[in-house]
C-alpha cells in the first residue's frame, strides 16, 4: 500500500475522536488538523485471556523441553555405546594378558609363593 492508500484505509476503517473532544486544545469547534484523529479500541478480555494462556502454556512447554533435556543428557552420558563397549573390552583383554604374564614370571611368582608361605606359618 502506498502513503496515501493507507491514510484512506484508516480513514475508512478506524473510529474517529471529535477534535473538540476533552482533550483538544481548540475551543472553537473547528478541526485541529486535517487528518482524524484514530482511537485505538481497547483489547477485548477474551483476547487478554487467550494471550495469557498462550504465555502459560509456552512457558510450561520450555519447562517440559529443559526438563527432557537435561533427563536425556544424563541418558546419554550414563553408559556407554556399541563401539565403546567394544573398545572397553579389548583394553581389558589387553590389561588382563599383561597382568598374566607379569604374575606367570619368575621373579613375581616366587615373591608371591613367599608371602603366601610366610602368611601361612603366623602363629596365632
Amino acid at each position: 500500500m502506498t502513503h496515501q492508500t493507507m491514510d484512506q484505509h484508516l480513514a475508512r476503517t478506524a473510529q474517529t475522536v471529535p477534535a473538540n473532544s476533552i482533550n483538544s486544545k481548540n475551543p472553537s469547534g473547528a478541526r485541529a488538523s486535517a487528518r482524524p484523529a484514530l482511537r485505538v479500541p481497547p483489547v477485548p478480555r477474551a483476547v487478554r485471556l487467550a494471550r495469557a494462556e498462550r504465555r502459560r502454556w509456552v512457558a510450561r512447554m520450555r519447562r517440559r523441553a529443559a526438563r527432557y533435556r537435561d533427563v536425556s543428557r544424563t541418558a546419554a552420558e550414563a553408559g556407554m555405546s556399541t563401539a565403546e563397549y567394544a573398545v572397553g573390552t579389548i583394553a581389558a583383554c589387553g590389561f588382563a594378558a599383561v597382568l598374566y604374564k607379569i604374575v606367570t614370571s619368575g621373579p613375581v611368582r616366587s615373591a608371591l609363593t613367599g608371602v603366601i608361605v610366610k602368611a601361612l606359618h603366623v602363629p596365632f
